[in-house]
């Protein structure tokens, strides 16, 4: 809790320090974007408090219910005049000043009942019945998800759902298989829409097309490199002033790195790397199949984002629209990762408590506590 709220008002001193001179501009107001961020976390903490709180059994009793209405939210969000556009993707549905993404939430919920039809399911795996079943559970919302057309969502989805059939014990065989799948669907995925082309290339060669895709990346590593060891000081980056495209939401990061320096991002590196460890400490410490396999990957999601947004940042991976947790702007990948936050310290507390159930004075003790 204590590095989640370092991460929070870290996030909110970066969101107006990056916004502030464009904030004060477009709406005449410098904390526009901060005050937005903090309502969003107001509503995230909430739900973490809920989703920490609620007994443990509705995690699984309200899984598949959960599945049903982001399912139906996938679906509203393509219909024309509820679904809101933003550069070429319809992501979002606007209740009042609010957008919702409910592609943020339909990561938790397919971990969610995967999780749990996993666990009804331990070692049937090798029964194709329970294999393509447990393959069709996120198919339906992943389709949803890339019409829309968020090809990074639906990838992370895939990644999440291919650790936990790992973790639930998939054989070594269909791992492989199941592996050069999504290689063989994902490749043409990508190749079919020319914005992600163009990405790719400007990824590979930035310096190719330096005012046209490779821009907002030169601008990132141009941050990067001017804020050294100790970095420029808070609130004098040159990049926000119209140099790096909006980079409040997916290129906070740099932003950091200019005015906080090399020390200020392995501070922030140092934070994820404990909440890495914290949240595997709970999975590890799960009160059952159902606890561990979705603390491992909630906490997957989590720290696997961090990385995935730094990397892109520096241009060690390809850009993608994937915001830093808890750091970056907007408001339903907050209210996620906060409610995901809120989940793992329900497991933890679960776990804890099936421990303390088991008599010190025997032998046994711990070694059931950890294989119930």
């Amino acid at each position: 809790m204590g590095v989640v709220a370092a991460l929070l008002v870290l996030g909110l001193v970066m969101v107006q320090s990056a916004s502030g001179p464009v904030a004060a501009e477009r709406a005449h107001d410098a904390w526009f974007y901060v005050k937005r961020q903090s309502f969003a976390m107001v509503l995230g903490l909430i739900g973490a408090g809920v989703a920490a709180t609620v007994p443990y059994s509705w995690l699984k009793r309200y899984a598949w219910p959960a599945y049903v209405a982001v399912g139906l939210a996938l679906v509203l969000v393509l219909v024309p005049g509820i679904g809101h556009r933003v550069n070429g993707a319809q992501r979002w549905i606007g209740i009042g000043g609010l957008h919702l993404q409910p592609s943020e939430y339909a990561k938790l919920v397919i971990l969610l009942c995967m999780a749990s039809y996993l666990e009804r399911h331990l070692g049937q795996l090798h029964q194709n019945r329970i294999f393509w079943t447990a393959i069709g559970i996120p198919l339906p919302l992943m389709v949803l998800i890339l019409v829309e057309p968020d090809f990074g969502s639906t990838a992370i989805v895939a990644m999440l759902v291919f650790l936990m059939l790992g973790l639930a014990g998939l054989s070594r065989r269909r791992i492989w298989l199941l592996g050069g799948s999504l290689v063989v669907i994902g490749a043409p995925a990508m190749m079919l829409a020319s914005y992600r082309l163009r990405r790719l290339r400007g990824f590979l060669d930035p310096w190719a097309d330096a005012a046209g895709s490779g821009y907002q990346l030169i601008q990132s590593m141009i941050a990067f490199q001017s804020g050294g060891l100790m970095g420029q000081g808070l609130g004098e980056s040159q990049a926000k002033h119209m140099f790096l495209p909006e980079p409040w939401t997916d290129f906070v990061g740099s932003v950091l790195a200019e005015e906080l320096g090399f020390f200020g991002v392995l501070a922030l590196l140092g934070l994820y790397a404990v909440l890495v460890w914290r949240g595997m400490r709970v999975a590890r410490r799960a009160p059952d199949m159902f606890g561990m396999l979705l603390a491992a990957s909630l906490t997957t999601l989590l720290g696997g984002q961090a990385i995935l947004n730094l990397g892109m940042a520096m241009g060690m991976l390809p850009p993608k629209g994937l915001v830093l947790p808890f750091v970056s702007y907007g408001g339903s990948a907050v209210i996620l990762h906060l409610v995901c936050i809120g989940i793992l310290l329900n497991i933890s507390a679960s776990g804890r408590s099936e421990i303390s159930k088991l008599s010190p004075y025997r032998r046994g003790a711990v070694a059931e506590g950890v294989l119930a």
